[in-house]
């Protein structure tokens, strides 16, 4: 059975594993899932600002193009079994990058896990975020 991940999420910084990279002052996740429609709104805070960005994905479907803070993305969600997969290709200073977010929900549903590889020049970073629901 595929998890149903609607809710609103607050990444918890003290869960999460950041690799060399700063985390954000605060990032908060609301999510509408009805397999196979995918909406995320993201907000976050850190160093670039204050930055909310909405994708709105069909699992198993197309990839869409978004903009970043004037970067064109390409983003692809499929299931692996159980867990939600969301790619992401992008070009940092004219280098390609690929994202691979893994989102996992505890038995409880009150974790939320993204397990995160970013393939980049100079070696992939893996970052583990935890968010827990709220409310």
């Amino acid at each position: 059975m595929k998890p149903d991940f609607t809710g609103v999420w607050k990444l918890i910084r003290g869960e999460s594993e950041f690799a060399f990279l700063p985390p954000p002052r605060l990032r908060i996740d609301t999510i509408s899932h009805v397999d196979p429609q995918f909406h995320v709104r993201t907000r976050q805070k850190d160093a670039n600002g204050d930055v909310t960005v909405d994708r709105d994905l069909t699992l198993g479907g197309n990839a869409i193009e978004i903009s970043i803070r004037g970067r064109t993305r390409q983003i692809r969600a499929t299931w692996d079994d159980s867990i939600l997969v969301v790619e992401t290709l992008s070009q940092v200073s004219g280098s390609n990058r690929r994202l691979v977010d893994r989102r996992t929900l505890d038995p409880g549903g009150t974790w939320l896990t993204l397990d995160r590889t970013q393939e980049q020049p100079g070696g992939d970073v893996r970052q583990r975020l935890r968010f827990r629901r709220l409310g």
